[in-house]
């Protein structure tokens, strides 16, 4: 009886030994996830593609920011095309070439003088006036003097009578009126229309090979 008591104890010693040794031991390692796998990569373009890309989206970028002109539309009556007012044609073609007309004109009335009837340098006439165009047809109305210092009476007279006579005709100037004034300096702005002043002929300029200091001088 007591030989199965001590081989019991022993197998009871066994067994719970066998039990910590497994509470004891690691725990078992989880495999690893398995990567993802991406799909297939699409095939990257050719450098011949991406260039006529770029070449397609740069034309219509330019398309895009370009304004085309209206198209010009022939008058039924075969004159030409008027211009719009608020152009820069209008401008140089008309409003800046007034003055010019208008001076060349009044220029008649001084030319010739002697010397001795030439007036101040700073004597001037302001005329005042309206300017209309109506078919192309350029005319001058209602001129009058706002500041005169010529103190020549006949002179101003002929001056505002060249003025209030001055017309042209352009067919491309559209229908259009406006007040405008004209700066009259005889011995000054007036000037350069003089006929003298167009005609003059200045000493001869000096040949290539001439000295322009000659020595001795």
């Amino acid at each position: 009886m007591g030989k199965w008591l001590a081989a019991g104890g022993v197998g009871l010693v066994v067994l719970l030994l066998l039990l910590w040794r497994q509470l004891d031991a690691p725990p078992a390692t989880a495999a690893p996830p398995q990567a993802k796998v991406a799909p297939p990569a699409s095939p990257s373009p050719s450098y011949d593609a991406l260039e006529q890309a770029k070449k397609i989206a740069a034309e219509e970028h330019d398309k895009a920011g370009v304004v085309e002109p209206p198209p010009v539309v022939p008058s039924p009556d075969g004159k030409p095309a008027k211009i719009d007012v608020k152009s820069d044609e209008f401008f140089y073609k008309f409003q800046e070439v007034v003055p010019a007309v208008l001076s060349r004109r009044a220029v008649i009335c001084y030319e010739g003088r002697p010397d001795s009837q030439r007036l101040k340098m700073n004597a001037k006439l302001t005329l005042q006036f309206k300017i209309k165009i109506k078919d192309g047809e350029v005319t001058v109305n209602n001129v009058h003097a706002s500041a005169d210092t010529l103190n020549d009476a006949a002179l101003s007279a002929c001056f505002t009578q060249a003025v209030q006579r001055a017309s042209w005709h352009d067919d491309t100037l559209p229908d259009w009126e406006a007040e405008d004034e004209l700066l009259i300096r005889p011995e000054r702005g007036l000037k350069k229309y003089r006929r003298d002043n167009i005609e003059y002929v200045g000493a001869e300029a000096p040949r290539a090979d001439e000295p322009v200091i000659r020595p001795n001088q």
